[in-house]
């Protein structure tokens, strides 16, 4: 008995799929691009690697290599297990930098996992109110300040824009007491520069013809380390017949205090 045409077409489409559906051999160009992949994997960033290899997997899935592809995929996203946890510890300890790069990975690559999911909430404020937080209790207020109003161009909850602001006055209020106190040290080493220059007319019967915080040094060395301490740099030193004009200016906030005629400017 002869077998019916359409029994030999079925048995050879199914030859035909089951011939494509095996997987080919893998071209050297293929197994190169893999190479290259595997040797840029970053561990401290395996969502991204992971996608990365999950793009290449789309282009060689017909390939025997593509086995192997998969089994690295799965290994990359296995080691993300945990890596929300682990960002949490390293903004307790202030490297927020890596904290924030595993919380990017986690939350771009991998938002379909729990660790993902946390980490794009996370994002969202509580990291950076938690970095703002850790900046003032450590006295940075500067920094602090700056972390509390990039988060203040957000989206806000009411409750959210409460904190921020919290975090802001408390930076302020501690910046302006700070500010004040080193304009009070720049003015009290202005009056021991007028003491020194008015000693230095009584010994010579004319103030010096130049003034820099190194002659400060050579005067008096050891009553010029609070001098030194409070000022960067004196500028414009004139001396005069009625006294001696210059500006100094603070270290630190830059404050500059005018000195006219021997007298500190209000």
């Amino acid at each position: 008995m002869r077998p019916r045409p359409v029994v030999c077409v079925v048995l050879a489409l199914a030859v035909a799929v089951m011939a494509c559906s095996r997987p080919q051999p893998t071209p050297p160009q293929v197994d190169a691009e893999f190479e290259v992949l595997l040797e840029g994997v970053d561990l401290e960033r395996p969502g991204a690697s992971a996608s990365r290899l999950t793009d290449f997997l789309e282009t060689c899935r017909t390939y025997e290599i593509s086995a192997e592809v998969e089994d690295e995929i799965d290994r990359l996203r296995s080691l993300a297990d945990g890596r929300y946890h682990e960002a949490r510890d390293l903004a307790r300890d202030g490297e927020f930098d890596r904290a924030e790069a595993i919380l990017e990975d986690l939350a771009t690559h991998l938002p379909e996992t729990a660790d993902g999911e946390s980490a794009k909430e996370h994002l969202e404020f509580d990291f950076y109110l938690g970095k703002a937080q850790w900046l003032l209790v450590r006295q940075r207020w500067e920094d602090s300040a700056g972390v509390a109003r990039r988060l203040s161009d957000r989206d806000l909850t009411r409750e959210q824009q409460e904190q921020v602001e919290t975090i802001l006055d408390r930076a302020g209020h501690v910046g302006a007491a700070r500010s004040e106190a080193v304009r009070f040290q720049a003015r009290a080493a202005c009056r021991h520069l007028l003491i020194l220059l008015e000693m230095s007319y009584a010994e010579e019967g004319q103030y010096p013809s130049q003034l820099s915080l190194s002659d400060v040094d050579e005067w008096d060395p050891a009553g010029s380390r609070s001098v030194l301490g409070a000022l960067s740099s004196i500028e414009d030193y004139q001396p005069t017949d009625r006294g001696v004009s210059f500006t100094a200016v603070s270290a630190g906030s830059g404050h500059r205090i005018r000195v006219v005629d021997g007298a500190i400017e209000e």
